[in-house]
């Protein structure tokens, strides 16, 4: 989009009225404030989130280099990154935003450190990582939202969700995982690393539950999951440690896979939760984003468990044990109003991905 002189203008004073004074002197300026500004104004523009944040970076930079937001000659030291050539590193970026700063260096003729200046002094564009999430098919997105509206109507109170739990199961590999290509180590010489990995992965199989007021678990175990383990060395065991109160009260979540969902296991269920059960029909697929164990307990774990270097499955389940035991009570309830703010951004997305959002 080319913008008019007045669209600059108005941008640039946009920018400076957003601005806040911290503490230690130094300012900060709301880009969503900018746009919101510009679109009041300029109600028929049509511009992309990303054009916006680069025209106004460069108008800035214009402005702070040269006293003014014209095009033209600057005065001062001669510099390679002239207007033109930060309009082409931006749209070549607009084009291809996974592209390298060495590949732009190539493509441009200019050097990495011209290039990094340029994308980060000049446009204030930064690298962000990509998170991978589930894949959502089509019927997925109405079963999220009426999940979602489900949850608000019947179990949005932090009394409730005391004595509701939440489940899930993971694999621990003992020796974690070793990605050779991100596996790198400085030398004058080749000193010939090498990684040993089992032929058959050491790892155990952690099972919890998870209710705004405590944890129970871990349940270890070492084979595959069927309805029959599931009822016998996972649930029986949990059903030992409700409070009366959880048993009268609580509801009890699980996701659709098979052990789960087979009769035997629902029939087994219902003896203790009725039909207090969140399970398939009602909680949706592919929707690890919405329950406490996926989206904060295993990544939890994962991050902390394997700080040091373990030896035994023993010293990989006492690992994980002292992790969960640690967790304490007002992380818990962080975490279950991170659900609630997970729910109502779901509703919001229309059953789409909305990490982004939080």
């Amino acid at each position: 989009m080319v913008f008019t002189p007045e669209q600059d203008a108005f941008i640039l004073m946009a920018h400076f009225r957003s601005g806040t004074r911290n503490p230690d002197g130094t300012w900060s300026y709301s880009l969503q404030s900018c746009i919101d500004q510009f679109t009041e104004a300029f109600p028929d523009a049509n511009v992309g989130y990303q054009t916006f944040a680069n025209h106004k970076g460069v108008l800035v930079h214009r402005f702070e280099t040269k006293n003014c937001i014209c095009k033209g000659k600057t005065c001062g030291r001669k510099t390679v990154l002239t207007e033109e050539v930060t309009e082409d590193i931006q749209h070549r970026l607009e084009q291809s935003p996974n592209k390298s700063i060495r590949k732009l260096s190539a493509q441009t003729g200019l050097s990495v450190g011209s290039c990094h200046k340029a994308l980060h002094k000049v446009l204030h564009m930064h690298l962000y990582k990509v998170s991978v999430v589930h894949e959502l098919l089509p019927p997925d997105f109405e079963r999220r939202i009426n999940y979602c509206q489900w949850f608000n109507n019947n179990l949005n109170d932090d009394a409730l969700l005391d004595l509701t739990f939440f489940t899930d199961e993971a694999w621990f590999h003992l020796s974690g995982y070793v990605n050779s290509q991100n596996y790198r180590t400085w030398a004058t010489e080749n000193p010939h690393i090498f990684v040993e990995t089992s032929l058959h992965p050491i790892k155990v199989g952690v099972w919890v539950a998870i209710s705004r007021r405590r944890i129970i678990g871990p349940i270890f175990f070492h084979d595959t999951v069927n309805a029959d383990r599931y009822r016998t060395n996972i649930l029986l065991p949990f059903f030992e440690q409700l409070h009366d109160d959880e048993c009268q009260y609580g509801y009890f979540q699980q996701d659709g896979a098979t052990a789960h969902t087979a009769g035997s296991t629902l029939r087994f269920l219902q003896e203790v939760y009725d039909d207090r059960i969140i399970s398939q029909g009602l909680w949706p697929p592919r929707s690890p984003d919405l329950t406490a164990p996926d989206f904060f307990l295993c990544g939890h774990l994962k991050n902390n468990v394997f700080k040091n270097r373990l030896h035994t499955i023993d010293e990989l389940q006492q690992a994980i044990t002292h992790e969960i035991e640690n967790i304490t009570p007002y992380t818990l309830q962080r975490v279950f109003d991170n659900m609630k703010r997970r729910v109502n951004m779901c509703i919001a997305n229309e059953g789409n991905h909305f990490q982004h959002l939080l």
